[in-house]
Order: C-alpha cells, then sequence, then structure tokens
C-alpha cells in the first residue's frame, strides 16, 4: 500500500536528526540548484604533435612585367646585345642563269631521241649511228636545226670517238671542203679554235672538193672521196 506525501516528508525529517556521535546520511536528495561561476582558466597543456600541411592555395595573379634592362627574378641573364651581320648570302638567280638553264633543258630535250648522245660541258653530240656522204651528213643535220658534229677541244674530240662501233670508224667533221677554205674554217666561214691533223694532214686536195673525217684514234684526215660512207654526227 503506497505511503502518503506528508508520510514520506515526515519519514525524511526524521532522517535528518542524528543523535551525538552518529552521522546519518540522508538518501533523499533535493532538486538541483542553479550552476555556479565558471573557475579560473587552467595552464596550457603540453604543445601537440604538428598537423598535416594543408593542400596548396590558389594561384595568385601575375605579376608587371619586369625591366628589359633588369636581370629575371630567376636569376637568369638578360639579352646581350645584337651581333655583328653575318656573311652575306648566296647571290639569287640572274637572268642569265635562267636563260642558260632553258636552254640546257632545250638540248637535253633534243638530245633524248637520239641513239647516240654524248655530253661536254653545254654541248651534245647526238647521231642515230647511221651511215652517209658528206652531203648527206649536212643535210641529215641542217633539217633538224643543228649543225654538222666539229670538236673544240681534246675531250670533245673523244667524245665523238664513242660514236665508233662495229667496221665503220670514221665520222664526217664540219670543215670547209672547199680548196679556199685550206681546212682553216667550218662550213660556215668561222676560224677552227681546234684541230687534230693526222701527220701529213691536211693535204692540199687535187681537185676542187675534198672533206674531213674523224678517225678512230681521234686524228683528223682528209679524203678526197666525200661520197664515202661515214658516221653522220650532229652537234647541239
Amino acid at each position: 500500500m503506497a505511503m502518503s506525501r506528508p508520510l514520506t516528508l515526515g519519514l525524511c525529517v526524521l532522517s535528518l536528526l542524528v543523535l551525538p556521535g552518529q552521522t546519518e546520511k540522508c538518501e533523499c536528495q533535493g532538486p538541483r540548484g542553479y550552476p555556479g561561476p565558471s573557475g579560473p582558466h587552467g595552464p596550457p597543456g603540453p604543445g601537440g604533435m604538428p598537423g598535416l600541411p594543408g593542400p596548396p592555395g590558389k594561384r595568385g595573379l601575375p605579376g608587371l612585367p619586369g625591366s628589359y634592362e633588369l636581370p629575371a627574378i630567376d636569376g637568369r641573364n638578360v639579352p646581350g646585345p645584337p651581333g655583328p651581320p653575318g656573311p652575306p648570302g648566296p647571290a639569287g638567280a640572274t637572268d642569265l642563269d635562267l636563260e642558260s638553264l632553258q636552254d640546257s633543258l632545250i638540248k637535253l630535250e633534243l638530245a633524248i631521241n637520239y641513239d647516240f648522245t654524248r655530253r661536254v660541258d653545254k654541248k651534245y653530240f647526238v647521231s642515230h649511228k647511221r651511215a652517209g656522204s658528206f652531203d648527206d651528213a649536212v643535210q641529215f643535220c641542217t633539217k633538224r636545226g643543228l649543225v654538222l658534229a666539229l670538236p673544240k677541244n681534246e675531250e670533245e674530240n673523244t667524245a665523238l670517238t664513242q660514236v665508233f662501233e662495229g667496221a665503220l670508224k670514221n665520222a664526217w667533221l664540219n670543215v670547209d671542203n672547199s680548196k679556199e677554205g685550206k681546212f682553216q674554217v667550218d662550213l660556215k666561214g668561222h676560224p677552227l679554235t681546234f684541230s687534230k691533223w693526222a701527220d701529213g694532214e691536211p693535204k692540199v686536195p687535187n681537185g676542187d672538193r675534198s672533206c674531213t673525217m674523224l678517225t678512230e684514234s681521234g686524228a683528223w684526215r682528209v679524203t678526197y672521196e666525200c661520197s664515202f660512207n661515214a658516221y653522220i654526227v650532229c652537234e647541239i
């Protein structure tokens, strides 16, 4: 049976009455009082371990450009004064060079149409390796806008002998065949600047006409038989 509230309070009061020399703890607890004021701060504790590095911050704005005369911030040297001018470059092609190149291309285009072609410097010797009389040779070259072959130096003379093959070992040369020419000019009256006559040549013709041919050895000989068959070689 539950006790009444007055009875409970009375028992609590009796429990507070303690005889002399005797202590007694009251098992009853009153309501909690208000919190007291905060005490003074205690002494600081020992330092803790350093924390981990934080993440990098945002990139700052670029600085103003430095002066050209001053060294860069990173310590590099500023550009030095300009050096002396370099040597002049090669000269460009002139109109004369272009004309020479065009002339060489035209000659090459004509030369490749022949069975025999030999080039010495800017000259080409060409032939279909056909034989004929002296008049046939002059006519063949003239119809093609060319002239009968005539070496102007030892190199050209040697190159022209390379046309020979088989039993035929002679080629007609562009030398005046008349008695008046005396073998000193070509068919157009231009003086010969080179010749390689064999011993005893040139022979003075007995008649009104004789012709000059190149032999296998490279020597030049005169023949009175201008109808003789020899290689027809033109030059470009």
